[in-house]
């Protein structure tokens, strides 16, 4: 078998996958986006769905608090999981396995397990507004539940893992004769950091933020359960169009400009990955 033939066969499985779950679904979605709200139009190109989105106020609040929203929990779990991923990874502590086991359990529990977990923290009467109401800094329960903030923390705790994991992974195989070389110059243990090991880890650093930031735009159970329909994102106006309204071609439409704020994403990380090891 030649080269060529050799190397068409080997991707063709993953070729095929892609065609079948990803391409042929998507295409199918744009069409569906590109029909009248009452799935009975004359066939053609219909741009009112996108006109609505990008003109009505509802739909460009929903996209720009997603989109804020996934920059928010993105740098928010960078702070948090950089730390326990350098921890787990290079303090060479006997305590790095059981942070990877606190890392990892939670993966086994279920969102949605998780999600009434931090109702129940967050409720009205729930455990955080008892302990400020005995020790008295409030008077009255605090409205915690079914703001941005609430999903915030409930989005931050569930994909934490997804930022702590690829990091650990990129700094375990750094050579550690880098940093003794860069000791042995002369330069200081924080300097080390910034000069070399954190910038042999940015590979792991962007595969955490892509992760991390396609899971919040995507994200649809936790924020309906903690931030019902107070907080807009872009899943839960989908599910409101498609479900509630009956409005297919909209949440069609929603689903599509999601995909493509995804890609684009993706094509931005690819672009500066090429842009510093190329």
């Amino acid at each position: 078998m030649k080269p060529t033939r050799m190397g068409l066969a080997s991707i063709a499985p993953a070729a095929i996958y892609v065609a079948v779950l990803l391409v042929v679904p998507f295409c199918f979605l744009v069409w569906l986006s590109l029909t009248d709200g009452s799935l009975n139009g004359e066939p053609g190109l219909y741009l009112g769905n996108y006109a609505r989105i990008l003109t009505q106020p509802i739909y460009l609040d929903g996209l720009l608090g997603t989109v804020k929203m996934g920059v928010v929990v993105t740098l928010i779990t960078l702070i948090i999981g950089y730390p326990v991923a350098y921890f787990i990874a290079q303090s060479g502590s006997r305590f790095a396995v059981l942070a990877m086991l606190v890392v990892i359990l939670p993966l086994f529990v279920s969102v949605v397990v998780r999600s009434f977990g931090w109702m129940v923290l967050f409720g009205r009467r729930g455990t955080i507004n008892q302990i400020l109401l005995s020790i008295g800094i409030t008077e009255e329960p605090i409205q915690f539940l079914y703001t941005t903030g609430a999903v915030m923390v409930g989005l931050v705790h569930i994909l934490s893992p997804l930022m702590i994991l690829p990091i650990a992974s990129v700094l375990r195989g750094i050579d550690p004769a880098s940093k003794e070389a860069a000791r042995s110059l002369g330069a200081s243990a924080l300097r080390t950091f910034w000069t070399v090991t954190f910038p042999l880890s940015l590979p792991g650093v962007i595969a955490g933020c892509i992760l991390v930031f396609a899971h919040v735009i995507a994200a649809f159970v936790l924020p309906a359960l903690i931030g019902s329909d107070r907080v807009r994102l872009m899943a839960t106006m989908i599910f409101q169009q498609v479900m509630v309204a009956n409005n297919v071609p909209m949440g069609a439409a929603l689903a599509v400009v999601l995909v493509v704020m995804t890609f684009i994403l993706l094509g931005i990380a690819q672009f500066f990955l090429r842009k510093r090891y190329v």
